[in-house]
């Protein structure tokens, strides 16, 4: 049939023959309408960057980012890196998930907690505690029958802390089923709990005749300032075990019972045993009895690393600990340091710097605890790389320490505390980087930003020049710093992949980490703040980078980048 006899047929059937040929508009709205469909379809079929590529032409056809069609593809990119069996590409997918807050991810998490890797269930884990809604804390409680001890460890902590109903009876069944050598870790559960069931069972504990698991309790009790068990403290201190009676020393100081004084002073005067003297004179000293404080210094005098760290919270001491700066005991060195900076001296600086910076001696740090594990004091640990070559926990250890450390530097006088920081800075400690432009980016004093504007400019110093470029872009100092780090990030697409820090297990973390976090190295670290900082911004640049980095970049990389786009939409 003609064209001449269709126009014919149409307008006899009364047909506006004008409508069968679109305009230029209708023909760039059936290209809108039918873009997200071929976006969608290459997704399913694994063709990402085409994907990606395709949504960036639609942008610019509409001239805005379409946020529900990319959480689409963020979803569907997630659900496929979940599904390979490739363990990194399933951790930087649980990573993606985690991080994006996304409840419709939320299924990925929750299946993490039945894979086969204790990483993977720990990661997910720490990611549900999140979540505040009905069914993470219902996954949750799925953990508790992972195969993995560890794991419902930190379950029952998790439901713990949410104060759940079902801690006790869950965590007491647990117990049944562990040797008893594992009990001393259970008291933190039921204290954190604080229920009246949970107090039940710390009752029947605190009979125990396993003396750690009496301690466990005591000390947890103390942790948890449950001050009504204060008659129970008191009668065990009167008990023969120094161990025991130290724990209790301690606890009855930190819960500030005036009660205990006589019991205390007794235990500073008679015992003979110097962790339960220095325990109940600590205790004298929170109550208020500051004069306790010349006979931890006479026990400091011999060399007594707990009496030399416990100085620190003992104004008047700095003297004595600044004479222990030159003793021939590396340990005496090194926690009178530590007690000079926690209270602000600067005389500790020479022997702080030396753990802060490597050098010949690389000096790794540790702690060790008392007979009643109540006292506490630092280890230094010589050849670090060479005695920890094969214990990647015992080095992040060592990490951590060294960065509680540094972020104490900033309680020092400015001068000193910049003089610490321009250390690190210009013999390029990359491991403390991170944690020191933090430091420095939440104390945005004239000299401060001096220093961030002086190593922005670093040669030689990559990680570090982009690190304070990072800061001067949150800090919104006029600058170039945006444009910087966008061509940072853009010039990262084929770094490795998204690497990160071993994780610490639950009891050798300090008392005030108690999640299972997952963190970046120090590149990595940057990376993903350098999107977050994007994502803070709700800037459409920064959304267009991580688009194009995810779809131009390391294969591997997209699956935890997508989930920082994804938070970035919301």
């Amino acid at each position: 049939m003609g064209l001449l006899k269709i126009i014919v047929v149409m307008l006899l059937a009364g047909i506006d023959c004008y409508a069968a040929y679109p305009t230029q508009q209708q023909s760039m709205e059936a290209s809108s309408n039918t873009a997200p469909n071929h976006i969608m379809y290459l997704m399913h079929t694994g063709e990402t960057a085409k994907a990606l590529q395709a949504y960036q032409e639609y942008r610019k056809t509409t001239g805005t980012n379409d946020f529900d069609l990319i959480e689409q593809i963020g979803l569907i990119l997630l659900d496929q890196g979940f599904r390979t069996r490739d363990p990194e590409i399933q951790q930087l997918t649980l990573f993606g998930a985690g991080i994006s807050s996304n409840e419709k991810a939320l299924y990925i998490i929750e299946e993490a907690l039945t894979s086969g890797q204790p990483e993977l269930q720990a990661i997910a884990l720490n990611f549900l505690s999140k979540f505040q809604n009905d069914r993470a804390d219902q996954a949750i409680h799925r953990a508790m029958s992972s195969s993995y001890l560890l794991i419902r460890l930190e379950t029952a902590f998790q439901l713990a802390q949410k104060k759940d109903p079902k801690t006790v009876s869950q965590t007491e069944a647990l117990m049944s089923k562990v040797p008893e050598q594992i009990w001393p870790i259970f008291p933190q559960i039921f204290a954190e709990s604080g229920s009246p069931d949970a107090k039940k069972v710390l009752r029947k504990l605190l009979t125990h005749r396993d003396e750690m698991v009496r301690i466990a309790v005591i000390l947890s009790l103390a942790d948890n300032n449950h001050d009504d068990f204060l008659p129970h403290i008191r009668r065990m201190a009167s008990h023969h075990e120094p161990s025991q009676q130290e724990a209790c020393a301690t606890a009855l100081g930190m819960l500030k019972d005036e009660t205990a004084v006589p019991r205390l002073q007794q235990l500073a005067a008679k015992s003979p045993h110097t962790n339960v003297r220095l325990a109940a004179l600590n205790a004298l000293y929170q109550l208020g009895r500051h004069d306790a404080m010349q006979q931890v210094m006479t026990i400091a005098r011999t060399g007594d690393i707990f009496a030399v760290y416990m100085l620190g919270k003992m104004h008047g001491s700095q003297d004595l600990l600044a004479q222990m700066l030159t003793f021939d005991n590396l340990q005496v060195r090194i926690n009178a340091a530590s007690a000079l900076l926690e209270l602000g001296d600067k005389r500790c600086l020479p022997i702080i710097a030396s753990l802060l910076v490597r050098n010949s001696s690389d000096i790794a740090l540790g702690k060790v605890s008392s007979p009643g594990k109540s006292l506490n004091a630092l280890r230094g640990i010589p050849s670090a790389q060479q005695n920890f070559e094969d214990n990647q926990v015992g080095l992040e250890l060592s990490l951590n320490l060294r960065e509680a450390l540094l972020a104490r530097t900033v309680e020092l006088p400015e001068p000193e505390f910049l003089t610490v920081a321009n250390g690190i800075l210009e013999v390029q400690q990359n491991d403390l980087v991170p944690i020191l432009v933090e430091v420095l980016e939440n104390h945005p004093t004239p000299a401060v930003i001096e220093i961030l504007k002086k190593q922005q400019q670093k040669a030689g110093a990559p990680l570090i020049r982009n690190y304070c470029n990072l800061a001067l872009y949150r800090m919104k100092q006029p600058g170039p710093y945006a444009e910087n780090l966008q061509t940072w990030v853009t010039q990262q697409q084929n770094i490795d992949l998204i690497r990160f820090r071993p994780i610490v297990p639950l009891d050798q973390r300090e008392s005030s980490s108690t999640a299972y976090e997952l963190t970046p190295q120090e590149t990595s670290r940057l990376l993903v703040e350098a999107f977050e900082a994007f994502v803070a911004s709700q800037d459409d640049k920064g959304v267009d980078v991580l688009i194009s980095v995810i779809q131009t970049g390391n294969s591997k990389n997209k699956y935890a980048l997508i989930g920082l786009l994804m938070r970035a939409i919301q």
